[in-house]
């Protein structure tokens, strides 16, 4: 048969796009059977298959337990404790050597009342006067400072002169109070003596009211030497907080002199959070520290809550009353408070307010497990210890825990926590030295991955 030369040009193309199809097809049959798990030459006749070699499971390719006993194998989930994640080491024994130098530290989990106990809510604070032990001394009339007879931080008794006056009102006064004294002894036994008696007991009046002394006034009736100058006396026992006038000045009624308090009882102001004040009440017990003397703790308690809140910081001042008669405590010292609160009181806010958070945490008999915080290792969310369960053998446990810290303390980092769930009490964890085997798990799970 003739071909045209078109036909014979056609037979290489179609030749070339059977080609073509073809592998298209065995790719696409390749691809399939590898996404199925399957090798790429399963559904290729006449390839030989070769049987895979079966591998050994790591634990017994290491000729160890493969219930997870020995270091850096994942072991079984403990009673009270979460199941540890696929591929986890949870126990690890250490050698003596190693045990001496991790310098491990274990203590057993405490049961603690969640009623009668109390943890404590730690604010900051200032030393501040008590106002109701505080006066200032000042002049009833017009005068001049001739000479001052306290200083700033002098200690005074009530009654003491501190500053000595000169007025003109005091001697004209005192001349009044001498003269009628004189005109009632002279009309003794007449019909005018008593009124000259009563002009005697007008001019004690007014030199009483200047604040002369009954002294002073007895000196002037009997015909003595008048005073030139008068005291100026405190009307309180305590300490000089501040002379406001030197000798020479003027002094008008009623201007402050000197300011005196009373510090055998001081006040300590702590700034509350918002969120803890349901915490705080009148009559609460309080520990203050200063850092002058740290070893040292002063008790009292609260008085009083102011009722503004503070803007700024959103606080809210509760004022303590403290015993002071050490006079350890002065005004403007900053100071740790520490509010004693009842920790099922405290659970119950860190829960949001609600009481049933605390019952959940708190056992059938009342109690809390308590841990130390530094017990507990952080792995992104989630919580661990390391429970003691044979020489020198430990083993990792997840737990859920709860900060004894209520909201707004300012040191959580020193409190202990509650545990949820994960222990029992009288397990003994390590409280020091976790990091250390913590180490050498992710050491060990770094070997079974190799």
């Amino acid at each position: 048969m003739t071909m045209t030369m078109r036909e014979i040009l056609a037979r290489p193309r179609a030749r070339a796009r059977k080609f073509l199809v073809a592998v298209a097809v065995t790719a696409s049959a390749g691809l399939a059977a590898s996404c199925a798990g399957e090798p790429p030459d399963a559904k290729s006749p006449g390839t030989a298959q070769k049987p895979a070699a079966a591998v050994p499971p790591a634990s017994d390719a290491a000729g160890g337990d493969p219930s997870g006993a020995a270091a850096g194998e994942p072991g079984e989930p403990g009673e009270h404790g979460q199941e540890p994640h696929a591929g986890e080491a949870s126990r690890v024994t250490l050698t003596e050597a190693a045990f001496g130098t991790a310098r491990i530290v274990v203590e057993p989990v405490v049961a603690a009342p969640a009623v009668s106990g109390g943890v404590g809510l730690e604010v900051p604070g200032q030393v501040e006067l008590d106002p109701r032990r505080v006066a200032l001394v000042s002049s009833r009339i017009a005068g001049r400072i001739e000479r001052l007879a306290a200083v700033e931080g002098d200690r005074v008794v009530a009654g003491q002169p501190v500053a000595y006056i000169y007025s003109p009102a005091f001697l004209v006064a005192q001349a009044d109070l001498e003269q009628a004294a004189r005109r009632a002894n002279l009309l003794a036994g007449t019909e005018d003596e008593r009124g000259a008696r009563a002009l005697v007991d007008a001019a004690r009046r007014r030199l009483r009211l200047m604040g002369a002394s009954d002294a002073e006034m007895r000196a002037s009736a009997d015909g003595g030497e008048l005073a030139t100058t008068f005291a100026l006396r405190a009307p309180i026992g305590g300490s000089v907080m501040e002379a406001h006038l030197l000798t020479g000045a003027a002094v008008e009624p009623g201007a402050p002199v000197f300011t005196v308090a009373d510090l055998s009882v001081i006040d300590v102001v702590a700034e509350v959070p918002e969120r803890s004040l349901p915490l705080v009440r009148t009559g609460q017990r309080a520990s203050v520290r200063i850092a002058a003397f740290p070893a040292m703790r002063f008790e009292g308690e609260v008085e009083r809550l102011r009722d503004a809140l503070n803007p700024e910081t959103r606080t809210v001042r509760a004022v303590i009353h403290v015993p002071n008669g050490s006079r350890r405590l002065r005004p403007g010292m900053f100071a740790t408070v520490q509010l004693a609160v009842a920790t099922r009181d405290a659970l119950a806010l860190a829960s949001g307010g609600a009481d049933a958070g605390a019952a959940a945490t708190a056992g059938s008999d009342g109690t809390v497990l308590t841990i130390p915080e530094s017990a507990v290792v952080t792995d992104g969310d989630r919580r661990f210890v390391f429970v003691e369960v044979g020489v020198r053998t430990y083993e990792r446990r997840e737990i859920r825990v709860a900060s004894l810290a209520p909201p707004g303390s300012s040191t959580p980092g020193a409190m202990a926590v509650v545990v949820r769930d994960g222990l029992r009490a009288g397990e003994r964890i390590v409280v020091s030295g976790a990091f250390t085997l913590k180490s050498e798990l992710a050491k060990a799970s770094l070997g079974d991955e190799h």
